[in-house]
């Protein structure tokens, strides 16, 4: 995300997470982006060795925690302006993110375990689809997607901006002016407790 739309959605994950946190709900915010946008190291490897057919990934990972579940809000609010730093965020591998962060959520010890991602595309890296099949970064998210809903352990939801994530997540919402997102968020989150009540 860029622009508006990861301006919107720093000012409704600051609100958010104040909010929660006042309700004692821990809350993590994570961002994922590539280091590079032509590939980097990895890149530069894979040439080296004489390009491999179908290598996989051709890109620098970039994993962000602007705030850590156990950190008060007060200490990390400036690191939310890190989202709108220029030139930070590049290209978008969302499978090996979304993996990340459902890890890092399977070692918490809350009894209630909720993902929620934020999307305005499908995955893209230029680098790494150069050389793949064209739906390979997409495969690979829906597989992990699926592993999470799977499990059962961790909840998982999307908000996809003007972008239809229900391909990837069965408990998926469309928006299409990214101006609803607090709203939806919100929403999305009071039907997630909602739910969990009627079933206890």
């Amino acid at each position: 995300m860029r622009g508006r739309p990861i301006t919107i959605a720093a000012i409704c994950a600051d609100i958010l997470s104040r909010t929660l946190e006042r309700c004692s709900v821990k809350v993590e915010i994570l961002g994922f982006t590539t280091k590079n946008w032509k590939g980097g190291q990895s890149r530069e490897y894979w040439n080296k060795n004489s390009k491999p057919k179908s290598p996989g990934r051709l890109n620098d990972l970039r994993h962000i925690i602007y705030k850590s579940a156990d950190t008060q809000w007060r200490i990390s609010k400036n690191n939310l302006g890190l989202m709108l730093k220029e030139g930070l965020l590049k290209e978008n591998i969302d499978g090996e993110a979304i993996n990340w962060a459902f890890g890092r959520l399977k070692k918490r010890k809350e009894e209630r375990k909720i993902l929620m991602v934020i999307s305005d595309g499908a995955p893209v890296d230029d680098s790494t689809l150069s050389v793949n099949s064209g739906d390979f970064l997409e495969k690979h998210l829906k597989k992990t997607v699926k592993y999470i809903e799977n499990k059962g352990d961790v909840e998982i939801l999307a908000i996809g901006i003007g972008h239809d994530v229900s391909r990837y997540y069965s408990k998926a919402i469309k928006i299409t002016d990214v101006q609803e997102l607090g709203d939806v968020m919100i929403e999305q989150l009071s039907g997630l407790f909602v739910n969990k009540k009627k079933l206890n």
